[in-house]
């Protein structure tokens, strides 16, 4: 069997691509997403993992009931490109925190990024009844936060200088989008 081709099921549906749940054969995949300094540009991973290391991560993620993360897969050959994910789930007050990365570079500006943003955002007010959905976007990634607020993220405030990163302080810009702004712009 190809390591490159899926082994679950597709979970949600697009057009360009599908997300699944993490298997252990993902580990490749979270390596590069950890230790390339292509994504690791926007997702601001300072110090390098192993596979033990992911599995271990994977294995916490997986027994975490504050957190849900899936596989992005191309739907033309089911490779694996990223993850997205909810984090820090708060069941009584019906929000996460969204979480996408794409591992490779080659994977960007093709509107991936944007599908799964979508997605996530019908999984999280459709399914999970989720009141709020929120992120946070380093002011370096001007095409992430093109995509959040193309899909309704409304910017709600910027954490001044929130981390270290290549030499300099960074700002990062909290985003969030309301379950009823998602209705509105699923109905217009």
């Amino acid at each position: 069997m190809d390591t490159n081709q899926t082994v679950g099921s597709p979970f949600l549906i697009g057009e360009k691509v599908f997300l699944r749940a993490t298997e252990p054969s993902d580990n490749s995949l979270i390596s590069e997403l950890k230790n390339h300094p292509d994504p690791r540009k926007t997702l601001f991973y300072g110090i390098p993992a192993n596979s033990s290391q992911i599995q271990e991560e994977l294995n916490k993620l997986r027994d975490d009931q504050n957190t849900i993360v899936f596989t992005i897969c191309k739907k033309v050959d089911d490779k694996p490109i990223g993850q997205a994910a909810f984090v820090r789930i708060d069941w009584l007050g019906r929000n996460g925190i969204f979480f996408l990365g794409l591992a490779n570079k080659d994977n960007w500006s093709k509107g991936y990024g944007r599908e799964v943003t979508e997605l996530m955002l019908k999984y999280a007010f459709e399914t999970l009844n989720f009141h709020r959905v929120e992120l946070r976007v380093a002011d370096e990634n001007p095409a992430g936060m093109h995509i959040y607020q193309k899909a309704g993220f409304k910017h709600e405030g910027t954490q001044r200088e929130a981390m270290f990163h290549e030499g300099h302080y960074v700002d990062f810009h909290i985003m969030g989008i309301l379950k009823h702004e998602y209705n509105s712009l699923s109905t217009s």
